[in-house]
């Protein structure tokens, strides 16, 4: 890279950086790589000249990434799994059949609607499938930029590059902690316990605090979390009431988990969507059916 004038970088770069983030060290980089550590030391120093900003901050023979560094990291990830997506569908094309299959989705998705979607595909699934999580806002940049085939998430995700494939609607529901033995939940039940659910305010919490404020109801404590499996949890654990999607309650099936539905409905959606633009296959077509078979399976409708 150091006879380019710090002018570019290419793929090999960001390989290089993307390992020693992972590794922690230029040595343990080096030994991944199978190349020599002042190469990478090198790569390292001609690719922060080239960005124009410090990637890692070093103490010694330490080394963590900056504030900056670690988002260049994860813009490096994007790019490098896009650049093995090209790699792949060359392959494909080459050998005139396809190779991989790469969906993006949310850890609720993955976890309890994933597996059952990738079943239906049969004869048609292909022999590498990437499945990588992220949250919605990440998961709408990695369809964006080519990194994933389809994302799979709540909504709404109404960016302009993408397409709503299918929607699957349902409620949230309620996980109840020992010793409640309702067989469903007045929300006003909240008032003398702890709520458990997800804190993204855009998202499941936005619908739960309308729903909360439009009754009068403000609990008496809260536990947020980024994963609705950890709400459920802690509802088993008696830490209190939990309301959390219905593809995280039935899909995962955690154990001693009860669920019961909420006597007040508060309306839940999720999408496979897609990058604008793109030509409709066999796959797709199959993707879609399946798609809509595991939500049914979650007792959601699905538009056709």
């Amino acid at each position: 890279m150091s006879n380019r004038n710090n002018e570019a970088f290419d793929i090999q770069d960001l390989r290089v950086f993307a390992s020693v983030v992972a590794n922690g060290s230029m040595t343990g980089a080096a030994k991944q790589l199978q190349i020599g550590q002042p190469a990478v030391t090198r790569t390292i120093k001609d690719l922060e000249a080239a960005v124009g900003f410090s990637l890692f901050e070093r103490n010694g023979p330490r080394i963590s990434p900056t504030a900056k560094g670690l988002s260049f990291f994860e813009d490096a990830q994007q790019v490098l799994a896009s650049f093995q997506q090209v790699s792949t569908r060359a392959a494909a094309l080459r050998e005139e059949r396809l190779q991989s299959l790469t969906l993006v989705a949310t850890p609720a998705m993955a976890a309890g609607l994933m597996p059952a979607l990738l079943h239906g595909l049969g004869e048609m699934l292909p022999p590498n499938i990437g499945l990588p999580t992220m949250d919605a806002e990440h998961l709408a940049h990695a369809l964006h930029v080519g990194a994933a085939d389809f994302g799979i998430c709540s909504k709404p995700l109404a960016h302009a590059d993408l397409e709503c494939l299918r929607t699957a609607t349902s409620s949230l529901v309620a996980i109840l902690p020992p010793g409640l033995d309702d067989t469903s939940l007045d929300l006003a039940r909240l008032n003398h316990t702890r709520l458990l659910t997800v804190g993204n305010s855009y998202r499941i919490k936005h619908a739960i605090s309308a729903a909360l404020a439009d009754q009068g109801i403000e609990p008496q404590a809260e536990l947020t979390t980024n994963s609705s499996l950890n709400a459920i949890v802690a509802a088993r654990a008696g830490l209190g009431i939990a309301i959390v999607d219905p593809v995280s309650a039935y899909g995962v099936g955690v154990s001693g988990a009860k669920v019961v539905p909420l006597e007040t409905e508060i309306r839940y959606e999720w999408g496979l969507f897609r990058r604008s633009g793109g030509l409709g296959s066999e796959l797709e077509t199959r993707l879609c059916e399946s798609f809509c078979d595991a939500s049914k399976s979650l007792g959601a409708s699905c538009d056709a």
